[in-house]
């Protein structure tokens, strides 16, 4: 016999001594492993497991009608011994059986499917519920038994797997979801929004506010422009002059507060009449725009000199009468 064989006969023999001492009930290989019998009990389904392999733990307790039961276990992660809890049953209550004593009205039962890791016993220490204990168990761990010897196992191979279109969209149906919510939750802000700002206002629609730029501004720089291009020397003399009296019109309306766009040079000859400002600025700028219309409607062909002086006489009518705010605070003192 090997020393290890002798090592275990002796192990053996100290745990049956040990239960001996601790009025264990018998040690049976592969049986059912039970507390003495009473109204309080204590079984394992099995006296011996392998690493890893379950036991099931029960507790069984008979009590009558009227009987309160206090400090039932509430094991967690292991119970009293060190095993490991794989899972804990519900308490349950069952009729008692025929071979249970008369003076029971009912049984309370529990159960944890436990597990271990190290080599040898364990033992179950005693249950006190009530007036009533259990005895102790005693439970063997033993190595995992394996057929020849142990060898490491290779790698598995990397499995590929093929998600369908349905498998894909279950999987992406959460981020549709966020982002489908996401977009109804931006309208439905916008929407509140809206409805609240238009009842800040008294249900008017609120109207764009564009910054003042003053007339002489926006006619200055179009006069600019139109210089440079210089299209009576290009043989669209026509077209300049259509574009010129549309320009100064436009500063008109917008420096005197008329309506000269749709009227003839005569009609505008004189609303320019009746303005107040100064006579040569007036002549000049009359001048100017019955040389549009002898061009524009009678073909006349001018001089290039004639384009640059109509050009030179609106660029300075609009230097001459364009807005001054130091001017028109005097003229509102002076009249005040």
């Amino acid at each position: 016999m090997t020393d290890v064989g002798k090592s275990h006969i002796y192990i053996s023999a100290l745990a049956i001594t040990l239960a001996s001492l601790l009025n264990l009930s018998e040690v049976r290989g592969q049986g059912m492993r039970q507390s003495t019998p009473g109204n309080l009990s204590l079984t394992s389904d099995t006296g011996r497991i392998a690493w890893g392999e379950r036991a099931e733990i029960t507790l069984r307790l008979g009590k009558g009608v009227n009987e309160t039961i206090d400090g039932w276990p509430q094991w967690q992660d292991t119970i009293p011994g060190g095993l490991e809890i794989l899972h804990t049953s519900l308490r349950d209550t069952l009729a008692p059986q025929n071979s249970d004593p008369d003076t029971w009205d009912m049984i309370m039962t529990q159960s944890w499917v436990v597990t271990g890791w190290d080599s040898g016993y364990v033992l179950i220490p005693s249950i006190k519920l009530g007036g009533d204990s259990t005895s102790p168990i005693l439970l063997q761990i033993v190595p995992s038994r394996t057929e020849g010897e142990v060898q490491m196992m290779p790698a598995a191979d990397i499995v590929q797997i093929e998600w369908s279109t349905y498998e894909r969209f279950i999987k992406a149906a959460p981020w549709i979801g966020g982002l489908i919510g996401l977009i109804i939750l931006f309208f439905m802000v916008k929407h509140v929004y809206l409805w609240w700002r238009n009842r800040a206002v008294g249900g008017k629609p609120i109207e764009e506010i564009k910054p003042y730029i003053p007339p002489h501004i926006t006619a200055l720089k179009e006069l600019k422009t139109l210089e440079e291009r210089q299209a009576w020397n290009k043989g669209d003399a026509k077209n300049f002059h259509v574009q010129l009296s549309q320009i100064i019109r436009t500063y008109i309306d917008g420096r005197f507060h008329i309506s000269s766009l749709e009227k003839t040079t005569r009609e505008v000859s004189d609303l320019i009449n009746k303005l107040d400002i100064h006579t040569a600025d007036k002549s000049k700028l009359l001048l100017a725009l019955r040389l549009g219309d002898q061009i524009k409607f009678a073909k006349r062909q001018a001089l290039s000199e004639e384009h640059t002086r109509s050009m030179s006489v609106c660029i300075e009518f609009v230097q001459n009468t364009m807005e001054r705010p130091e001017e028109d605070a005097l003229s509102k003192d002076a009249k005040a």
